[in-house]
C-alpha cells in the first residue's frame, strides 16, 4: 500500500477556529513523548501500567486545577475524559437526569447535540421547557418564569451555553446563578466548548453541576474531551465500566490526556494577551467585511455585535446571499468559513438560534460563521477580505 500524503494548502486562510484549531507545536511533542513513555493500558498491575495510570492521574488533576475545580480533598471535584464535547455533554444532561423523570429546560442557544440529549430525555417521560431568549441572545432574566418555578424538588435540569457556538454572544451567568440559588433542587449542565480558551472557567464558584468542554477548540489534540463534575453531584454512567471513576468503560488515551492538559495549560497562560489580540482581528475582519459586501451592493449585518461576545466568534449575515452558496464561493477562493457549527453543517436550515433572535428569515438565509484564533494573523485577515470582494463581485454580477 503506497504511503499516504497530505498537503496543506498554504494558500489558504483558515477562519474557522470554533471548529476546530491547529495542535501546537508544544502539544504535539508532550503527546508524542506520552505515546513513547505511558503506552501501556493504565489498568494493568505492572509497572508499565503503573507509569500510565500516573501521568493519567497528573493529567487530570492539572486539567482540574486550570480550570478551578478542587483536584484534591474531601470535596474534590471529578473530571470524566470522554472522547468529545458530544459526549461530555450527553454524559452530562443523560447522566444527571439518571432514571428519574421531571422537567428538562433548554434554549436555541444550545448545540444541536445538547438538544438532542434533552430531546431523548422527552422520549423517556421528561417534560421540556423552551427557554426564552432575550433580543441580545442571551437567556432571559428570569429565564423561563413561572415554568421553572413548577419544578419539583429534584426534578430540574437546565442546560445553557455558556458562549454560543454560533454567535458567540456570552450568555449572563448572573441570572443562571441567581436561578440556581432560589431553585432547591435544581440541576445544571453548562457546555463551555466555546468559552474555556477565552475566559476563566473558574468551575468551584459556578453554580453548574456538570460543565463540557474539550481540547481541539484551544489547540489541543482531537478526540477527547471532558466532564467536570461538582463534589457530591450523582451521575449515572451511559457507558458502565472500572475506568474513569466507574462512570465511563474503556481504556484511557493517555497520550491525548497529556495533550488536553499542556494545551489548556498555555491557554491559561496566554488568555489575557490572546483575547485582546482576537477581539481586535475579529472586529477588523467584521469592519472590513460589511464594507466589501456594500461596496457590492450587499447590506451586511454583524449579528449581536452590541452584545457581550467571546473574541474569536462573528456571525454576518448578508441580504440577498444565500449562506451556502458564499461559503461554497469564499472556498473556491481559499477562505475557510463556515454556515454554523460543524456538527450541524449538513443541514440546509439556518441555525435556530437566529430565528429565537427574531432575525428576519430572509437574512437568516445569508448569515455565515467566520471564526479567528491565537494562529491567525493581520495579513490573514487582509488576504481573506481581498479574496471575499472578489466574492461579493461575482456574485453581484
Amino acid at each position: 500500500m503506497g504511503k499516504l500524503r497530505l498537503q496543506a494548502s498554504v494558500d489558504r486562510v483558515y477562519l474557522d477556529h470554533a471548529a476546530a484549531t491547529p495542535v501546537r507545536p508544544e502539544v504535539a511533542s508532550a503527546i508524542a513523548e506520552a505515546e513513547a513513555v505511558a503506552f501501556a493500558n493504565p489498568s494493568s498491575a505492572h509497572a508499565a501500567g503503573r507509569t500510565a495510570k500516573r501521568i493519567l492521574e497528573d493529567s487530570r488533576e492539572r486539567i482540574l486545577a486550570l480550570v478551578g475545580g478542587r483536584p484534591t480533598g474531601l470535596h474534590r471535584d471529578r473530571l470524566v475524559f470522554t472522547s468529545g464535547a458530544t459526549e461530555a455533554n450527553r454524559m452530562g444532561v443523560l447522566g444527571l437526569a439518571g432514571s428519574r423523570t421531571g422537567w428538562i429546560a433548554s434554549s436555541a442557544r444550545d448545540h444541536p447535540g445538547l438538544r438532542r440529549a434533552a430531546a431523548d430525555l422527552c422520549e423517556l417521560g421528561w417534560r421540556s421547557i423552551e427557554v426564552p431568549l432575550m433580543t441580545r441572545g442571551c437567556l432571559g432574566p428570569d429565564l423561563a418564569g413561572e415554568a421553572l418555578a413548577t419544578m419539583a424538588i429534584g426534578s430540574g435540569l437546565l442546560t445553557v451555553t455558556t458562549v454560543c457556538g454560533q454567535t458567540g454572544i456570552r450568555d449572563d451567568l448572573t441570572a443562571i446563578a441567581r436561578l440556581a440559588g432560589r431553585t432547591p433542587g435544581l440541576k445544571i449542565h453548562a457546555d463551555a466548548t466555546q468559552a474555556a480558551a477565552w475566559e476563566p472557567v473558574a468551575f468551584a464558584e459556578s453554580p453548574f453541576s456538570t460543565l463540557a468542554f474539550a481540547p481541539h477548540k484551544f489547540g489541543g489534540p482531537r478526540g477527547i474531551g471532558g466532564l467536570l463534575i461538582r463534589s457530591g453531584v450523582a451521575l449515572q454512567p451511559l457507558v458502565p465500566g472500572p475506568q474513569e471513576l466507574g462512570l465511563r468503560g474503556g481504556t484511557e488515551a493517555v497520550a491525548l490526556a497529556v495533550g488536553f492538559a499542556r494545551s489548556l495549560e498555555i491557554v491559561v497562560a496566554e488568555q489575557h494577551r490572546a483575547v485582546a489580540r482576537v477581539t481586535a482581528l475579529r472586529n477588523r475582519l467584521e469592519r472590513e467585511i460589511v464594507a466589501a459586501a456594500a461596496a457590492a451592493n450587499f447590506a451586511a449585518t454583524v449579528i449581536g455585535g452590541n452584545t457581550p461576545r467571546a473574541p474569536h466568534i462573528t456571525a454576518i449575515g448578508f441580504q440577498g446571499i444565500d449562506r451556502q452558496v458564499l461559503v461554497i464561493a469564499a472556498d473556491l477562493e481559499g477562505v475557510c468559513l463556515a454556515t454554523g457549527t460543524a456538527c450541524a453543517s449538513g443541514s440546509m436550515e439556518p441555525p435556530a438560534i437566529f430565528a429565537a433572535l427574531g432575525i428576519d428569515a430572509a437574512l437568516q438565509q445569508g448569515v455565515i460563521r467566520a471564526s479567528v484564533g491565537v494562529t491567525t494573523t493581520e495579513a490573514d485577515i487582509m488576504q481573506a477580505v481581498v479574496r471575499l470582494t472578489a466574492v461579493f463581485a461575482r456574485l453581484r454580477r
